[in-house]
Parts: structure tokens; sequence; C-alpha cells
């Protein structure tokens, strides 16, 4: 491996993948490679082929350890050793506190953290038995995080006020939301039917893809299916499909499996409207996110039914540009994608409006802009 690079990015997460966050890691690493070439990129390995451009590097850790905390040291070991290499880095953007406490390592990078979630928050949804003790670990290991951080950016507003109660200074916190680019009009599927709608994105408990599934029981009369297009594979949607059997509702779910862009904007473009069922839990109503799913639905012009939480409102107006309904209700959720399918043309005139919202508003080159911004000042302050 070289030992020139000026700048590195560094993420506890699977890349290239399906998922959003890959999305995500994408523009932030094109960005960096623009501001400060070249980039070292390090994340986990995916199974994917690396990135590798002229101006960017891509290095993927790989482990056949199970324990989830342990993979993570792990992992930050490895980032400490390569960066023990590298002489020439002045910017170390890390996107978790595995990563980010290995940057912190050496004083001459200046440290970006990009806070989209963190463990103390996520972790107790996926490991509901997690020790006490453990989380206060964590919670010390991220303090140290934000309070080093020569810069932190977050994608939504509800995110920004969530990490002022944890200390940050405000002056420290940049908000800039997650984007979209409005794709090129595709053929319809021909694998799918004329009229359908559809869900987009990750199966974490806080997606509310049971709350949808629910909502599919007082609707069996309306020809309209839903189109599952999840992130993960089928293996990692077994309960859900266990669970739409169990109340009956299996007839009226299509699922596709790790679609490709162009493939699910070709899904996205040809639905009804798309659905976006958040939960009301501390995950999205205290940490926050930005959901690439609404945005890239918008973006294709296809309206979105959404959860009326405050991170989906600081994206959507209601009856503007999208339709909100209360979260974890399923009655509510039905009625709503019951008169969304009986007006079709009031919905296709949300979808519009949503599509030149995202132009005016949402897309990535804003976020590159104000990301630019963020290196601009970080850099200056250093001297």
């Amino acid at each position: 491996m070289r030992n020139d690079y000026r700048s590195v990015y560094v993420a506890f997460d699977p890349h290239p993948s399906y998922k959003g966050a890959s999305t995500h890691i994408h523009q932030m690493c094109e960005v960096l490679a623009g501001a400060h070439p070249p980039l070292l990129v390090l994340t986990l390995k995916s199974n994917q082929p690396p990135v590798w451009t002229e101006h960017i590097h891509h290095y993927c850790f790989e482990s056949d350890e199970e324990n989830l905390l342990k993979r993570a040291r792990a992992f930050m070991h490895w980032v400490k050793a390569i960066l023990d290499q590298q002489y020439n880095l002045v910017v170390g953007h890390f996107r978790d506190i595995w990563g980010g406490l290995a940057v912190l390592e050496f004083p001459h990078i200046r440290p970006v953290f990009e806070v989209n979630g963190l463990p103390s928050i996520e972790l107790p949804y996926r490991y509901p038995s997690i020790a006490r003790e453990t989380l206060q670990k964590i919670l010390f290991m991220e303090d140290r995080c934000l309070a080093k951080a020569a810069a932190i950016i977050t994608p939504s507003h509800t995110t920004k006020a969530w990490l002022r109660v944890r200390g940050v200074e405000e002056a420290k916190i940049t908000v800039i939301p997650n984007g979209a680019e409005v794709p090129e009009k595709t053929p319809r599927p021909t694998d799918l039917p004329e009229k359908y709608m559809v869900y987009v994105g990750a199966l974490q408990p806080w997606q509310g893809v049971d709350v949808l599934l629910r909502a599919l029981r007082y609707l069996q009369d309306v020809p309209v299916p839903l189109v599952i297009c999840s992130s993960y594979t089928e293996h990692h949607a077994k309960p859900y499909l266990k669970f739409a059997e169990k109340i009956g509702v299996s007839a009226m779910v299509i699922w596709r499996y790790q679609l490709d862009k162009a493939s699910l904007n070709s899904v996205l473009n040809q639905a009804l409207f798309s659905v976006a069922p958040l939960t009301e839990c501390s995950r999205n109503l205290e940490q926050g996110c930005s959901p690439l799913k609404i945005l890239e639905s918008m973006a294709c012009g296809t309206p979105v039914i959404a959860s009326q939480i405050p991170v989906v409102e600081e994206i959507i107006h209601h009856d503007e540009d999208g339709i909100l309904c209360r979260a974890d209700r399923p009655a509510e959720l039905a009625r709503t994608l019951r008169i969304a399918i009986d007006y079709p043309e009031r919905t296709r005139q949300l979808g519009e409006q949503a599509r030149r919202k995202i132009q005016q508003q949402f897309t990535w080159g804003h976020a590159h802009r104000t990301l630019q911004q963020v290196y601009d000042k970080v850099l200056i302050f250093s001297f």
C-alpha cells in the first residue's frame, strides 16, 4: 500500500452494497476524493468488488468473528495499523466510533465525524439483552469521538437536536440531508402487474415493515399488491415471509431482493406510490435519520406515503408533496393507502410536486457543496 494518501474515509459498513448507507458512502467519498486526493477508503468487505479509481483506493476488512463487538474492535485495530503507515493525511472522515477511535490516535489528522446513528441506541434493538455495563463503555467511546471531532455532520435536524442533548457544541454540527438524483423514465418491469405499491429498503424493526403487512389485512378487496424491494437477502426476510403467511397476506406481497440501482428505479418509476412506515421509537424520534427510500422515491416522481414523525416532516409537507399518517397504526395506514389508490390523479400530482422538490432542495449536488464547506472550515482552523 502506498503511504502518500491525503485523506481517509472509514466506515464499519460493507461497501459497495445494496443498502442506502453504501449510496451515502459513495457520495461522501466523491467529495473527499475531489477535495483532497488521493483518498484511502477503509470499509468492511461486501459481496461486490472494492472501489478503485485514479483518486480513490479502497481496502476492505474481512473477519470470520461472529461477535459484533469483537469484530468492531478488530476493525479498529486494522484501521489504526494502516493509518500508522500514512504520513500525509490531513482529513480523516469516519462514520462510526470504531473507525473514529483509530483516527483520533493521530493528532495530525483533522477528524470529521459523520453521525448517522450511534451504537448506544441501535445495538439494543439488535441485541435486547446487551449488558448495561457494555452500553456504558460504548457511550464513553461515543462521547470521546463527539468531543474530539473537529466537525460533525449529520443528515437531519432531529439528529442535531439529539447531539445537542449529548453536549455537542452547536457550532460543530452541520446538517447535510441525504440526496437523490432524478433518473430517466424507465419501462414498466415485465414481471410486475400494471398497478402496485412499493416498499424499498432494509428490514430492521424500526422500518415498520410489520405495520405495513398488518395494514394489508384491511385491503384484501383491493387488487393492488405490495412489492417489497429488500436491500437484504431472502434469508434475512424469512421472519417477514412467515409473518405475512401467518396473518394471511402472503398472496398480496411480491418480494424482490438486492436490486441494482437501474432495476430499483424501474420498479419505483412505475409504482402508484411508495410506503415508508417508520415506527415511533427512540431510533427514529431521538436519534433521527434522513431516509434515502423517501428521497429516491420522490426523485422518481413516485408519491410517498410515510409516517408523520419529525425526520419525515423535514422532507415531506403533507398533501403538498406527499402524504403523512400517524405511525404504528395499521388500520389508519390502510385507510390512507386506500384513499391514494381511489384518487390516482391527486396521488400522481403529489408525485410530480415531490420530484420538483428534490430538484430544488435535495440533490446530491446540494449535499456536496455543504460538505466541501465543512472540509474547508476544518482545514482553515487547523492552522
